[in-house]
């Protein structure tokens, strides 16, 4: 990647100045014109100057803008647009200005409009055949840029799942032991929790699941994390769920390092608090928010990790979710509030 960012702009510095020099040397006359003092140097370097904008202007921002996106309409106006515009703009300059200087016998505007059209015409279909070929080289570069940083995701996914399949297995024989001893809160705790480790480890190893099995474990996760609060304590949760969503898969586990840092960050022992949580579904759309407040014994802990989770999130949705998200997240030092806007499949 770096020795192509160094490489093309070489290759075309040497294919301008070659062209430069070819013209300086070679082209005598154009059209009638006459030379007064041994050169043509004014009107080939504005020419030259004309050409490289028309060309650039057709490889750099028509393609990548209109083309690479499917908007051939726009794209053939703006070809066409820079066409007439600029062959315009040379064959003024040269009806008006370099024949009043270099000729001395007039010449037809509209034989110097073909002419200057007919120039155009070659480097427009040059920028065109580089643009395409261009942003093909560099989409290609883009996937496999994606597909690297998917499996480096999918590897660390993995890592991560290796000690929680071992505590997966310690809780079950928990359960059971809570069972036999009579302890029912604690064997429906450890119920609750086994439940989330069973969809962590074992359905959530696809690309995307059902909205469905996504909002039952986060329900399930929100009802376990009720149950470490006393009945005393001020923690008030809200979670809401609206709108339309069956049919529509989603990527697992996309929300809840959001909704684990809010119950991570927005508790404190005999303070107030109110976390509120809502998923909103339209047309194939998900808005999700999370808002807590941030105490100061959250703001005490350890930084170096805490942000570890949502960075990770934010990994996958730029991966999976390319141009089809929106991510929003807001720290007043006091509270901490997320918006995510997903278009879903």
């Amino acid at each position: 990647m770096f020795k192509r960012k160094i490489v093309e702009p070489l290759i075309h510095v040497v294919f301008w100045l070659s062209l430069y020099t070819f013209a300086i040397i070679f082209i005598r006359t154009i059209g009638p014109f006459k030379k007064i003092d041994n050169t043509l140097l004014l009107p080939i370097t504005i020419g030259t100057i004309i050409n490289a904008i028309v060309f650039y202007a057709t490889t750099l921002y028509l393609i990548p803008r209109y083309a690479s996106k499917n908007q051939i309409k726009s794209f053939l106006l703006g070809v066409i647009l820079v066409f007439i515009g600029f062959t315009l703009i040379e064959t003024f300059a040269d009806y008006f200005f370099m024949v009043w200087i270099y000729s001395d016998s007039p010449e037809p505007f509209y034989a110097m409009l073909i002419t200057n059209g007919l120039i155009h015409v070659i480097f427009i279909s040059f920028a065109i055949g580089y643009g395409f070929i261009r942003s093909w080289v560099i989409n290609e570069n883009n996937k496999q840029i994606l597909i690297r940083e998917k499996l480096i995701a999918e590897l660390s996914f993995l890592r991560t799942q290796l000690n929680p399949h071992f505590l997966f297995n310690v809780l079950n024989m928990a359960y059971s032991s809570a069972s036999r001893k009579g302890d029912d809160q604690t064997a429906d705790i450890i119920e609750k929790l086994s439940v989330l480790m069973r969809y962590m480890i074992y359905e959530s190893n696809v690309e995307k699941v059902e909205v469905e099995r996504e909002i039952e474990f986060i329900r399930n996760y929100i009802n376990l994390q009720k149950m470490r609060f006393s009945a005393d304590l001020p923690v008030k949760v809200s979670f809401s769920v609206n709108g339309h969503y069956s049919g529509y898969r989603i990527a697992p586990l996309i929300l809840i390092s959001f909704i684990e840092n809010a119950f991570k960050y927005g508790v404190k022992l005999e303070q107030e608090s109110e976390i509120n949580l809502s998923i909103n579904f339209q047309n194939g759309e998900m808005e999700f928010a999370a808002s807590n407040p941030i105490f100061k014994n959250a703001q005490s802990m350890d930084h170096k990790n805490s942000g570890i989770g949502i960075k990770n999130t934010q990994k996958r949705l730029a991966i999976l979710y390319p141009q089809k998200h929106k991510l929003s997240i807001d720290n007043s030092g006091k509270e901490f509030s997320v918006k995510l806007h997903l278009n879903l499949e």
